[in-house]
């Protein structure tokens, strides 16, 4: 089965249209430092500086409610302003019909689909759970004895923990679901918590993260 998390560009709904470049831009990732949204913030930071489309790229991090949090504070101070803009996703998709957001999708216009990758579980390398087999017996033996870290409650990382319970015949209501503001803290979570704990996260974090931290992992289309 793959599961694909699309991150996508947003700007102000009401920027002014064909507005010259911004002297200065500002990016709002909306979850904490190191995960995906927050990479992919820097990223364009990056880029944008290299190639001179401004002197003077920051980024900020507002954390909190699957990217919501983020997204009302951005469009309330950011309305009209082509120099601002925000990464988000999937992930926010969900967190706003969960956590019944006042806020939407509908205050912001995207402008471009910049990522997709595969979500991937990795657990400790000391962890006895070795294959996907083996989470299997351990989660219909005892769903709330494995511990799943991933991003906010809702998103997609909590979607496909809960989509791999029922397909392996287990019910999604009892998935031991623990949920963090960003890819980062879920996998460093996931790393210490225990030899039954794991994280769900983007294939690219994983790569990247996974190199510093002792973790092994599996994708998520893997047999």
């Amino acid at each position: 089965m793959k599961h694909f998390v699309i991150t996508a560009l947003l700007a102000g709904a009401l920027a002014l249209p064909g507005a010259a470049l911004a002297a200065d831009y500002s990016i709002m990732a909306p979850a904490g430092p190191g995960g995906g949204w927050d990479q992919t913030a820097r990223s364009m930071q990056e880029a944008m500086t290299a190639e001179g489309i401004s002197g003077n790229v920051q980024v900020s991090n507002v954390p909190g409610a699957g990217g919501t949090i983020g997204l009302a504070q951005f469009a309330q101070e950011a309305k009209g302003d082509p120099s601002k803009l925000i990464v988000g996703g999937y992930v926010m998709v969900g967190a706003i019909l969960t956590n019944k957001s006042p806020v939407t999708l509908d205050a912001v216009t995207p402008i471009a689909r910049l990522t997709g990758e595969y979500e991937v579980i990795v657990v400790p390398a000391a962890s006895d759970i070795q294959t996907l087999a083996d989470l299997t017996g351990k989660l219909k033996a005892d769903p709330g004895s494995v511990s799943w870290a991933g991003g906010s409650a809702g998103g997609t990382d909590h979607i496909t923990a809960g989509l791999f319970a029922k397909a392996v015949g287990v019910d999604p209501k009892l998935v031991n679901y623990v949920a963090f503001s960003g890819g980062g803290e879920a996998l460093a979570a996931g790393r210490t918590a225990g030899p039954r704990h794991g994280a769900r996260i983007g294939l690219q974090l994983a790569c990247e993260i996974g190199q510093r931290l002792d973790v092994r992992g599996r994708r998520h289309d893997d047999h």
